[in-house]
């Protein structure tokens, strides 16, 4: 403890006897005046020390109206008299005679409650210390020129003695129990406060801890420090806790007040897990709310200590929540899933999304083909929950985002030379609904499964959304097609059947090495047939197994017989 808090102490201590009682009138007779107790009080105590100054001139006092325990007239020494007094129940007028005149001071003792009602009017409580053995004035105060007049107080043994023995031994010790200077907080004389301190609530503490105002100052105060209530949460004199902080824990100190259902999760952040609850919150006043370090405003609070993720969030596109509270999907001190998040993945985005995109849970709803990371709930296998440089806030481009899972078809087409627009474009969705479908391979549209069906437009509605849909429309044409051989259209000729094949019979749907997305192998049952395409400046030659080598020719049509 600092040399300027102990004389700090020393001053309270003396401006206390030389004024007297806070509250309470200054019992003085010519240069005759009582420091203890003051007129007009109430004592639960009978037995007490009546303690008083004098001038030079007066050399002695007589003490009536009480039983002293003693001689009546007592010698005042070096300024100063004590006498130890006994009170009677109730109504008590104490005289004490000297320098030729007579004062007189009103104390009542309540025996028991039943005595509260006879309380005269005004009459205020008076707090004692209680002491086994009452003794002199020299036994807290040094003589300094012969007199009492300059009081000037001694290192108090109330930590050395019997009564306050075990006072100064914790961990952590409050700097007047460390220095002996108790009179800093208690007055020996008594106090119209409990326990004999000097003052009430917090402006005891502010005594020394002025600085402390302005901190407390702020828009959003910690009740007990709003009520006064420091010795709430601090131990006035020594405690086992930094601070001296009351309880086991500083955890366990909040939970007096907090309910202890906050930590009763299966996921706890960090802080609270450690039980460090001021990582996040001040202890008494702030200007943020809930007591908070930081604004919870676009994660203010968080990046306190989750600097090395603030480039996470700050790409092109944002989740909303971010730049508003991440209390929205996180709770701050623990929940039953993983990341605190305030409920299970899906279910807390839908709590948004659902209204935000209804087509989305409409196609999740009635999906008959569904997507496996929608199925398991599981939103951030394909999305980021923070930000990303990809729309929609997906983990990647969806040529790489749906490729990371569809790992074959992923180095299918990397070995491949020609693509399908929407492939080359990485425009997954150009022909897949991400989160459900009707269809089966989470198709936008209608395709037949099917490698024989017969011809209708409608069959083809996905196809026919970017090509066009009269390719196959007439047996004969000069334009709808090039493949064709002369005027013959032989789109027509291969779907316009019974058996007719469907598109993918021919074309790979995502890419291919030959021209056109003309497959390799054509499926058939448990089978597969080969299919070499070579195409021609006007033409081309088809060498497959279905059927014998055909060639065709726009300009110069082959006849076959």
């Amino acid at each position: 403890m600092s040399k300027r808090m102990i004389s700090r102490g020393f001053i309270i201590g003396v401006g206390i006897c030389i004024v007297c009682l806070l509250g309470f009138p200054l019992n003085t007779m010519a240069d005759v005046r009582v420091v203890s107790p003051p007129s007009g009080v109430y004592v639960t105590v009978s037995k007490l020390t009546l303690v008083g100054t004098a001038g030079p001139k007066t050399v002695k006092v007589a003490i009536g109206g009480v039983r002293v325990e003693g001689p009546s007239t007592v010698a005042v020494k070096a300024g100063g008299f004590s006498a130890p007094i006994s009170l009677k129940r109730g109504l008590n007028v104490i005289t004490v005679r000297g320098g030729g005149k007579t004062l007189k001071i009103k104390v009542f003792y309540l025996e028991s409650k039943k005595d509260k009602k006879k309380i005269p009017k005004g009459f205020k409580p008076f707090y004692l210390h209680s002491y086994k053995k009452l003794g002199t004035c020299k036994t807290c105060h040094r003589i300094k020129k012969g007199s009492y007049k300059k009081i000037i107080p001694t290192p108090a043994n109330c930590t050395t003695g019997k009564c306050h023995g075990n006072m100064g031994k914790a961990k952590y010790v409050h700097g007047p129990v460390g220095a002996d200077v108790c009179i800093c907080c208690h007055n020996p004389h008594g106090s119209s406060q409990p326990k004999a301190i000097e003052r009430s609530g917090g402006a005891l503490c502010y005594a020394c801890h002025e600085a402390k105002k302005a901190e407390f100052a702020q828009e959003v105060i910690h009740p007990p420090v709003e009520d006064g209530e420091c010795a709430s949460c601090h131990d006035p004199h020594q405690s086992n806790l930094k601070y001296q902080l009351r309880g086991k824990s500083l955890q366990g100190l909040c939970f007096q007040c907090h309910e202890k259902s906050l930590v009763e999760h299966k996921f706890l952040h960090g802080p609270v897990g450690s039980g460090d609850c001021i990582a996040c919150h001040k202890p008494h006043a702030s200007h943020d709310e809930k007591l908070l370090i930081a604004s919870l405003k676009k994660g203010a609070l968080c990046f306190v200590c989750h600097k090395e993720r603030m480039e996470e969030f700050k790409r092109k596109h944002t989740h909303k929540p971010v730049g508003e509270d991440c209390g929205k999907c996180h709770d701050p001190h623990g929940s039953d899933f993983k990341a605190q998040l305030i409920l299970s993945q899906p279910a807390l985005c839908k709590k948004c999304h659902e209204k935000l995109h209804p087509q989305v849970y409409k196609d999740i709803q009635t999906a008959k083909a569904k997507h496996q990371p929608v199925q398991k709930g599981e939103c951030t296998a394909c999305h980021t929950p923070h930000s990303s440089n990809f729309r929609k806030q997906l983990k990647a481009g969806l040529e790489n985002l749906c490729l990371g899972c569809h790992t074959d078809l992923g180095d299918y087409i990397k070995s491949c030379k020609y693509m399908h627009g929407p492939v080359e474009d990485g425009d997954c969705e150009a022909c897949h609904r991400p989160h459900g479908s009707l269809y089966t391979k989470l198709l936008n549209k209608y395709f037949p499964p099917e490698f024989y069906t017969p011809y209708q437009e409608k069959k083809y509605a996905l196809c026919f959304e970017c090509h066009n849909k009269d390719i196959a429309r007439d047996k004969r044409t000069t334009s709808l097609t090039n493949f064709r051989n002369g005027n013959d259209n032989l789109h027509y000729l291969h779907i316009h059947r019974t058996k007719g094949r469907s598109c993918k019979a021919c074309h790979d749907p995502h890419a291919s090495v030959q021209p056109k997305h003309i497959r390799l192998e054509v499926p058939f049952g448990a089978w597969s047939y080969p299919i070499k395409f070579t195409i021609m400046k006007n033409g081309g030659t088809c060498v497959v197994g279905c059927h014998k080598p055909k060639t065709y020719n726009r300009v110069k049509p082959v006849v076959y017989k």
